[in-house]
């Protein structure tokens, strides 16, 4: 509860996410708030333009920028989770690949699939 006690996340609702996704760390549910506050960002220099992002956060006439709390609702926090699950499934997949092929021996000493002895014709 402690992660979303700011963000209007009913505790009947960090129930639900913690119920969806069991085993995860406490990371991975910090992780979803995260990326709520990406989106944020990613808004903010879509909005002020790359070009542009220097000068309103260095020095700016303008003062501190500000961000509104972000509408941190169950359904997007679900969505996040979702995609972040995705994205361990494919680690893990890469991880399995790359540890199979350290492992993985050619037949032949010359680095081919032949035995020794076996001369293709």
């Amino acid at each position: 509860m402690g992660i979303f006690q700011d963000d209007g996340v009913s505790r009947a609702e960090v129930e639900q996410l913690v119920d969806r996704f069991p085993g995860q760390s406490i990371d991975f549910f910090g992780a979803l708030r995260s990326r709520v506050y990406d989106d944020c960002v990613r808004e903010f220099c879509s909005t002020i333009g790359v070009d542009n992002l220097g000068k309103r956060l260095v020095n700016s006439k303008e003062g501190k920028v500000a961000f509104a709390k972000p509408d941190m609702t169950l359904a997007v926090l679900m969505n996040y989770g979702m995609e972040v699950v995705k994205e361990q499934d494919n680690v893990k997949r890469v991880q399995l690949a790359e540890e199979y092929m350290m492992s993985a021996a050619l037949a032949g000493e010359d680095g081919t699939s032949l035995p020794e002895g076996f001369a293709a014709k």
